[in-house]
């Protein structure tokens, strides 16, 4: 049976949608990790600020935190830009998958307009075999 364009259409929507919804998937989940390591960044800051300002603690350790810090600031700052991309990221992809989605429902719904109006069609061909019916019985009596 040969397909209808429309039909072909909305199967190519729904692998296209199908790409989307797998690749902002994936995006919401880089942003997760992203996320999570900005929050392990901030943890290791405090853990090293905690133990160069404990009492019990030396010259030495505040000396390496002293050294660590800027290490440790430029990798929150690093981790802090790879969230910003991930967010970018994933409203680029989200911004995809509504002009995906809004792509199939328009197929969908060319879909029922083509199927209402051949339904309409067969309807009034039917109607116009019932008409000539009733005329052939009117002329035989």
């Amino acid at each position: 049976m040969r397909q209808m364009p429309l039909e072909v259409l909305r199967r190519l929507r729904r692998h296209e949608l199908a790409d989307v919804e797998k690749a902002f998937g994936e995006a919401v989940a880089r942003e997760a990790a992203a996320e999570t390591a900005l929050g392990q960044r901030h943890q290791d800051l405090l853990m090293e600020q905690k133990l160069a300002s404990d009492p019990l603690a030396d010259d030495r350790a505040v000396e390496a935190f002293s050294r660590w810090l800027p290490v440790g600031q430029r990798a929150i700052s690093e981790a802090q830009e790879r969230c910003r991309q991930a967010a970018i990221d994933r409203d680029c992809i989200r911004s995809a998958l509504l002009m995906a989605q809004a792509a199939l429902k328009a197929v969908e719904k060319l879909e029922e307009k083509q199927q209402w109006e051949i339904q309409q069609h067969l309807l009034r061909k039917e109607q116009a075999v019932l008409d000539e019916l009733a005329l052939r019985q009117r002329n035989l009596q």
